[in-house]
């Protein structure tokens, strides 16, 4: 699109709309843009695209009249003959009608075409552009692009489209910077297409960012078109925090945070959360890590969100889960919480103990005496768990194939939870069965229930077995003597081979033990027990009986004939005959034959184990049970001795076998394995063991295998079984880990005795190194430390291991002066890293290298017990001892000038040059004023001690409270801290403090009048208003009553607030007559001083306390009544009344008193200048009746200025009365009382009045004029009555004063007997609206001779930028001598400054001058206007005169509507 411009300016209230309609879309269609001029509708433009040579093509232009009156228009042709269209002639549109006009474009080069077409009508001409351009390239885009605000790290995403409005398809191409990138990067646009293009912003530093992108296009892409890629980054934030905090936790902010999971059951899952909350503005993407870990086959902590984003302002809950498998562990691990651009990372330190089952049984031996043959005897225990987690438990035997039982034989025992179990006796042949059975327990070691019972027959009736034997049996087989049958023993113990113990049981005699105690039963691991049974190659005890094999696998036997049977081999390894029974269910398809046999000492039996399925595509699996026994025990008349009984062995062999044809498919199993990934951690040489649990989800029974890899070096127990539906089996692992690397142990579980149902089972181990990871490379530095003091340097390790680990640091004996490491010693958790100080203490200056070492062995060693393996680690330090000293920046610091009892703070800067860290302590010394009575400094330290790192600045808040006005001055020095022996050092100076307290100065340079008070000339103003005495007030200090509020404050509950100053003075407004325009005073304030200020005109309801109507003052007395009256009818107001003024500034302020009511009106204004002085004003003004004579007497004394004795031209002095009625008054001086005083003084004149009766016009001031001629130097006084025709008469007290010059000399206050003088030369006091200003508002032209002439130049200054001024002056007749201004009038151009003289001419006689010179203005255009009306107006009056025309027309009466503005000056 190109710009229209237009040549001619519409009116107001005739604005052209523009008709822009663009659509962002694949194909854009061209709209002509339209706007409406004095009611037409036209077209901006017309466009020729695609045209050739030589060829016509025309365009249409639509007229449409959109008004609601018929327009008229011309139009001239174009001026070009490219561009023609029909002959111009008048056009002519009703309202609503559209006119067509056809615009033909005929081209003859290949070129770009401009034309305009002009209509003209009533209101103004228009044009409408015409315009022909050649096919070209033109991409355009947006000029910039704001993107959203974005974290540091993470990415915002806007989108622009890029149009194109060329005649060609353009091939384009982005070129930007990081941190933006832009989808697509190039790309192709046919004409009135266009491309939304992607602009990601991901920012890696918090910064505004600022990047112009260009798109090439074009032919050799040469054109451009650019945008102004604009993004702020910010870093996120994110405050963690732990959700339902536990008293374990820790969430102190800024520290490590501390999850602690509590004690979880093993194999359970405990979930915690944590709270990240965004305070910053932008989003706060995160990503939670978890420490990388060599153990991370078995993580026991997860956090399932990896990543997240957390709003800007909001909190999301993350959740992290413990579910530990490994028992009675405390696990540790670190997750780290990374918000993006890894600016603050959070880490979480989680903690949880694995707790298992406590299961226990009631009876671990169960008696069942003596049993008749085929006779049943059933007892009850119960089984408990004590723990809350949950407990699987299955006991070890075969019930249907052996003569005891336990019902349930397997179960579930949730936490506390108690169970009966019903244990039964029934033994199928008479002899002693023993049977010592093993509880598995899933994640607990087994436990051991012993089962004993006596089976008698009619013909056989073994010894009974009691419990007492077993005990003895676990002694005898400690010390080697369970070998020996009975009669043996008994024959031993008759031939004193043999002895008992205390307890019974049997020993070798104590002499032959060579004084060694005899050997007891030790205590035997559960697990230990279990595996090392004696049916292995490992074994405590040799077992006194043995079979082997002690599994036999049948395979497939699908008949119908019986498989051959397996040989079995039983071995007697003791010195006596046995007697073996097999036990034996009469359906049981296995059997072994012989049932019954005895084997002789020290030899073996063959027999024979035998299967015969019963039905077929069936699996078989049971465990067979024999009972072996010493022969002599059948029948106990063969025993003498009771403590010469064992018990019978029992013997095992699991056999298994199915009866599937071969092709035949067996049935699918369906279980569930818990299997860990890690068995648990174990030191050197010492086993480890793992239970695992096998779940039957099946509704059929199954059958399992279990076998180690080849080369495995694991043993499982059991190694096959059955499961019913719905019940588990429980299996333990045992293994001795070998080397610290991981090693895969590998066994495989076949179900249902098919090949086709295998699963490979994996478990790692190692043996846990004694190592530690030590931080920074086993190296640690020191930074420079000042000789004297200690620097810290904290240091890192971890326990990589999953053992906890002791260590201990040694330090050499001549280090430990020097070196120093908290803690020295202690305790190490498996994956915990723990952070220790080393301190560094150096003597002298000097580098320092030491090397130390950290010793460390595995935990939970017995006390004082010596560790049988130690790993230690060599840590290198270096230190550097330096000295060093503090400066200041400044060695002289100023507050300057700072207000009386106000706080003041400035920043001493301290700087440490040095190489090292220094811990100084300051001390303050007042030098001036001295310190009295031991009172607190006016100069405070935020703090006295304080360190500082090397090559770094420190900044001590210094607050000064000045009591009182003075010059203060202060020393601040410092001295070194030693950490050894915690001394200071030697005070050296550091720099000098310096203040000056000063009050608030507040002074009043100018006062001028309008209104009812613009009569009064501003030198009696000044008198009116005590300026003299208020700028000598203010110039003093406050008292302390004044500083009772500092700033102005409600403190009163009554109409007359207390008044706590002892200053006091009157504003008066003098006399005006009722209804009067108001007396308006301006007053220029000015701050004289060197501090800001604030300053306030308080009223009394401004000191007022706001209470409830309840508690107002019922009654009022007459003043109060008047306060209120003047107050809520506004009688005196002050605008601003308040303000601040910096120093050296100036401000007016508003003064008005309206003359509402008749009489005096008092009101108590208090000027309060804040933490200074505080002044109580009287604010007076008289309200004078109509036609009343009135003459405001200021006071009823005059003070004539002291001339010197023998001056024989005495000066004239003046004396001002001022009419404040409405009517014209006459007064008249009484000189009677003169005469009396020339007579008293040798007939001189000492008083004269020069005009003693005159007329005083109302609203203007008379000058009465005096001579005080003295004769001797003394103080002259008289009362001089003044009468006031048909008014009152005052007696005015004149007083003068005669001096000696020869003696007084230059000390002769001849001239300054008012600082009206000198005070207000510069001022610039204005009133609003005012746009002129004097250079001087008041000039003193000091002391000159009688006819003379004295001039100044000044100057007005017009501050407008566009008006005009006139200004006037207006002459001021003197009674003596003369005053000029020239130029008298004139105009001020804008900014204009133009120059003026004021010339005095002096009388012949000495005389005071004070006059006041006004300046009357006028705008230029406004008095331009004014003397044309006039003119006029003179002119019609003329004619009328001339030609006697009677009409009806009033006579325009010219008013001057516009009051003129005013200066005056003080001469």
């Amino acid at each position: 699109m190109h710009a229209f411009c237009c040549p001619f300016s519409l009116p107001p209230g005739q604005p052209a709309s523009s008709l822009d309609n663009q659509m962002h879309s694949p194909k854009k269609q061209e709209r002509v843009k339209k706007r409406v001029i004095w009611g037409i509708e036209v077209a901006e433009e017309l466009h020729w695209k695609g045209w050739e040579l030589g060829k016509e093509t025309t365009r249409s232009l639509v007229l449409k009249n959109r008004s609601l009156k018929l327009q008229k228009m011309k139009y001239r042709p174009p001026k070009t003959k490219f561009f023609f269209t029909v002959i111009p002639q008048p056009i002519f549109l009703s309202p609503g009608i559209t006119l067509t006009l056809p615009i033909v474009f005929r081209p003859l080069e290949e070129k770009e075409y401009v034309d305009q077409l002009w209509f003209e009508k009533a209101e103004g001409t228009f044009c409408v552009g015409l315009r022909a351009t050649l096919p070209c390239h033109r991409l355009i885009c947006p000029p910039s692009l704001q993107l959203p605000m974005c974290a540091v790290g993470d990415t915002t995403e806007a989108c622009f489209c890029l149009d194109n409005v060329g005649d060609l398809p353009t091939f384009f191409t982005w070129e930007f910077s990081s941190p933006f990138q832009m989808l697509p990067t190039m790309g192709l646009l046919e004409p009135g297409q266009a491309s939304q293009i992607k602009v990601a912003f991901q920012p890696l530093i918090a910064v505004i960012h600022e990047v112009q992108a260009t798109c090439w296009y074009g032919k050799g892409s040469q054109q451009r078109t650019s945008i102004q890629l604009q993004a702020v980054a910010k870093c996120a934030q994110l405050l963690v925090s732990i959700r339902h905090k536990h008293l374990e936790d820790q969430d102190t902010e800024g520290f490590q945070k501390l999850l602690h999971f509590g004690s979880v059951a093993v194999g359970c899952t405990l979930e915690r959360q944590i709270r990240l909350h965004n305070p910053s503005a932008v989003n706060a993407p995160f990503r939670i890590e978890i420490s990388p870990d060599e153990m991370a086959r078995d993580q026991a902590f997860s956090c399932p969100m990896a990543h997240g984003v957390v709003l800007p302002g909001e909190k999301k809950c993350v959740s992290v889960f413990f579910h530990p498998k490994t028992l009675d562990t405390r696990t540790m691990d670190y997750f780290s919480i990374v918000p993006s651009g890894c600016a603050s990372k959070t880490l979480l330190k989680v903690v949880g103990f694995c707790g298992g089952p406590a299961v226990s049984l009631q009876h671990y031996c169960v008696d069942f005496s003596w049993v008749n043959l085929g006779e049943r005897s059933e007892q009850a225990l119960w089984i408990e768990n004590q723990s809350d987690c949950t407990a699987h438990f299955q006991f070890a035997i075969d019930c249907l194939e052996s003569v005891f039982s336990i019902r349930p034989a397997f179960g579930t025992l949730v936490g506390k939870a108690r169970m009966t179990l019903r244990c039964a006796f029934q033994p199928t042949h008479p002899i002693i069965c023993f049977r010592r059975v093993a509880c598995l327990i899933h994640h607990q070691d087994p436990l051991f229930l012993d089962l004993m019972g006596t089976c008698h027959s009619d013909s056989t009736k073994p010894a009974i077995l009691k419990p007492l034997h077993l005990t003895w049996y676990h002694t005898h087989l400690a010390r080697g003597l369970t070998l020996y049958p009975p009669d043996i023993l008994d024959a031993m113990l008759k031939e004193k081979k043999l002895a008992q113990d205390q307890n019974g049981a049997l020993m070798i005699p104590i002499q032959d033990l060579e004084d060694m105690p005899a050997p007891q039963y030790p205590y035997i691991p559960p697990m230990t027990e279990f595996f090392f049974d004696g049916t292995s190659n490992l074994t405590i005890f040799p077992p006194p009986v043995s079979i082997e094999p002690v599994e036999v696998d049948f395979g497939a036997c699908p008949g119908p004939e019986a498989p051959n049977p397996v040989p079995l081999c039983l071995m007697n390894h003791t010195k006596g005959k046995i007697t073996v029974v097999w036990t034996r269910r009469s359906d049981c398809p296995f059997w072994v034959t012989p049932e019954t046999c005895d084997v002789p000492p020290l030899k073996s039996m063959a027999m024979r184990l035998h299967f015969q399925p019963p039905h077929p595509n069936c699996l078989y699996t049971v465990e067979l049970e024999a009972f072996a026994i010493y022969k002599v025990l059948q029948s106990y008349s063969n025993i003498e001795e009771d403590c010469t009984v064992c018990p019978s062995w029992c013997l095992t062999v699991r056999a298994r076998g199915h009866s599937y044809f071969a092709g035949s498919e067996h049935h699918i199993p369906q279980y569930s394995l818990d299997v860990p990934k890690l068995f648990p951690a174990v030191s050197s040489g010492e086993p480890t063991y793992r239970s695992l649990l096998l779940v039957n989800t099946d509704s059929m029974l199954l059958t399992f295998s279990l076998a180690p890899q080849r080369g495995s070096d694991i043993i499982l127990r059991p190694t096959s079984g059955l499961v019913a539906p719905g019940a588990h089996q429980i299996f333990l692992i045992c293994t001795y880990p070998k080397g610290s690397s991981w090693k895969q142990h590998t066994f495989h579980l076949q179900c249902n005795a098919s090949p086709q149902y295998l699963k490979e089972v994996s478990i790692y181990s190692r043996e846990e190194p004694l190592q530690l990871k030590l931080d920074t490379h086993k190296s640690l530095y020191f930074k420079p430390t000042w000789v004297g003091c200690s620097s810290t340097s904290p240091f890192t390790f971890r326990n990589p291991s999953r053992l906890p680990l002791r260590f201990e640091w040694r330090v050499s004996e001549q280090y430990r002066k020097l070196l120093a490491v908290q803690p020295s010693r202690g305790l190490i958790q498996p994956n915990e890293r723990l952070t220790l100080t080393w301190t560094f203490s150096p003597l002298e200056e000097t580098k320092y290298l030491f090397q130390v070492g950290i010793w460390v062995w595995e935990a939970g060693l017995p006390p004082n017990a010596k560790p049988p393996a130690t790993t230690h680690y060599k840590l290198r330090l270096v230190g550097v001892g330096l000295t060093s000293s503090l400066s200041a920046k400044e060695k002289e610091l100023a507050f300057g000038n700072v207000l009386v009892n106000s706080k003041q703070s400035r920043s001493l800067v301290l700087l440490n040059d040095g190489n090292c860290t220094l811990y100084y302590r300051l001390y303050l010394e007042q030098g001036s004023p001295e310190v009295v009575d031991n009172h607190p400094l006016a100069l405070q330290l935020d703090r006295t001690e304080g360190s500082m790192p090397p090559r770094s600045q420190d900044t001590i808040c210094l607050t000064a409270c000045p009591k009182h006005r003075s010059q203060y001055s202060w020393t601040i020095s410092y001295s070194l801290l030693s950490h050894r022996d915690n001394e200071a050092g030697e005070k050296q100076e550091l720099c000098c403090v310096y203040l000056v307290a000063v009050y608030p100065l507040l002074s009043i340079l100018d006062i001028s009048s309008m209104g009812s008070a613009e009569g009064i000339t501003r030198k009696h103003l000044w008198r009116l208003f005590s300026l003299d005495l208020l700028n000598s007030y203010l110039e003093h200090d406050p008292t302390p009553g004044e500083l009772t509020y500092k700033v102005p404050t409600r403190h009163s509950m009554s109409q007359i607030p207390p008044v706590l100053t002892p200053l006091k003075l009157d504003f008066n407004f003098g006399a005006a007559p009722f209804k009067a325009p108001p007396s308006v005073v301006f007053l220029a304030l000015k701050n004289s001083g060197v501090v800001s200020l604030d300053w306030a005109f308080l009223f009394p309801s401004d000191q007022q306390i706001d209470v409830e109507l309840w508690a107002e003052q019922a009654e009022l007395n007459s003043t109060e009544l008047h306060q209120m009256r003047v107050q809520g009818n506004c009688v005196f107001s002050v605008s601003p009344k308040a303000g601040s003024l910096s120093p050296g500034q100036e401000q007016m302020v508003e003064l008005k008193y309206s003359h509402l009511f008749i009489g005096t009106d008092r009101l108590p204004v208090l000027l309060k200048v804040s933490h200074g002085r505080e002044i109580l004003l009287n604010f007076i003004g008289v309200t004078v009746k109509p036609e009343q004579k009135y003459v405001h007497f200021t006071s009823t004394s005059h003070q004539f200025i002291p001339v010197p004795i023998g001056d024989t031209l005495p000066p004239r002095q003046i004396y001002e009365l001022y009419n404040g009625g409405s009517v014209p008054v006459t007064y008249e001086v009484q000189t009677d009382v003169l005469s009396q005083v020339q007579e008293k003084n040798f007939d001189h004149p000492i008083f004269c009045c020069l005009n003693p009766k005159g007329e005083i016009q109302p609203g203007t001031t008379v000058c009465v004029l005096w001579i005080f001629s003295p004769i001797e130097a003394k103080t002259y006084a008289v009362d001089v009555p003044i009468h006031i025709l048909g008014w009152n008469s005052a007696l005015i007290h004149f007083q003068g004063v005669g001096y000696d010059p020869h003696k007084m000399g230059d000390t002769a206050p001849f001239h300054k007997i008012s600082s009206w003088d000198n005070i207000s030369i510069h001022s610039r006091l204005t009133v609003p609206g005012q746009n002129v200003f004097l250079s001087q508002s008041h000039i003193s032209l000091g002391n000159i001779p009688v006819q003379s002439k004295c001039s100044r130049l000044l100057f007005l200054n017009n501050i407008s930028k566009n008006e005009e001024i006139v200004f006037a002056w207006q002459p001021s007749p003197l009674d003596f001598g003369e005053v000029s201004v020239s130029p008298m009038i004139g105009v001020l151009a804008p900014e204009e400054m133009v120059p003026f003289v004021v010339t005095l001419r002096a009388s012949v006689h000495a005389s005071f001058y004070s006059v006041d010179l006004v300046c009357k203005l006028y705008p230029q255009q406004l008095m331009r206007q004014y003397h044309k009306e006039l003119q006029e107006w003179k002119d019609e009056k003329a004619r009328q005169e001339v030609e006697f025309t009677i009409t009806d027309r009033k006579v325009k009466v010219i008013h001057l509507t516009w009051p003129p503005k005013v200066l005056r000056l003080q001469t």
